[in-house]
């Protein structure tokens, strides 16, 4: 896994894979019980396992009614993480976990911006800078829990992200602040700091292709 420093940080290259492993059921287990997500992230991920989602049920803290998770219901995101680490090690068995996890995180924004309130949301957004601005209160309303979740423009083409408590590997939320900026068309640079334990730093300047 790479190491993470409360100095210079590690630099991150969307061009460039993550290394490393991690343990996703260890990482589910220490998120709260009580915290959740809305079910249209898990629906693509239900339907990226098929089948296997079966297999799976027995370790789920709420299995899906009939296989199927709704769209705006509530679902823990223990399970969450554990269909992540499912998903990835399906669609990508040929890259580490971290790498693996990093690359779904970047479809979430397009599973977001294609729902209703999403094409609501981002029809006043115009470009990379306000959509990684709008990022935390995005995130809230999805997967409400008492955590601190903070961004502020550094300039106008860099973002500053806090986040604490941050249970899982940086990988996940990394992936999804690179889909918002990539979706534009443009290219994140990304510093990735560990302040604390359980308090995550990134920032993220917008650059071109």
């Amino acid at each position: 896994m790479e190491a993470l420093t409360s100095e210079g940080g590690l630099v991150v290259d969307p061009n460039v894979a993550l290394r490393g492993s991690y343990d996703s059921e260890a990482v589910a287990r220490a998120i709260p019980a009580h915290w959740v997500a809305k079910g249209m992230f898990f629906s693509r991920l239900s339907e990226i396992l098929g089948p296997d989602l079966e297999a799976l049920a027995s370790k789920l803290d709420a299995p899906p009614r009939r296989g199927r998770y709704t769209a705006f219901l509530d679902y823990p995101q223990r399970d969450y993480e554990r269909l992540t680490a499912a998903a990835a090690r399906k669609l990508y068995p040929n890259l580490a976990m971290s790498e693996a996890t990093r690359r779904l995180g970047r479809e979430d924004f397009e599973v977001f911006g294609s729902s209703t309130i999403g094409k609501v949301t981002l029809a006043v957004v115009g470009d990379a800078h306000a959509a990684l601005l709008m990022t935390p209160s995005i995130y809230k309303k999805m997967a409400p829990g008492e955590y601190t979740f903070e961004g502020r423009a550094l300039d106008d083409r860099s973002v500053r992200f806090e986040l604490q408590p941050s249970y899982g590997h940086f990988a996940y939320p990394l992936g999804q602040f690179e889909g918002v900026v990539m979706h534009y068309g443009v290219r994140p640079r990304t510093v990735v700091k560990e302040l604390a334990e359980h308090k995550l730093r990134l920032d993220i300047t917008i650059e071109e292709r």
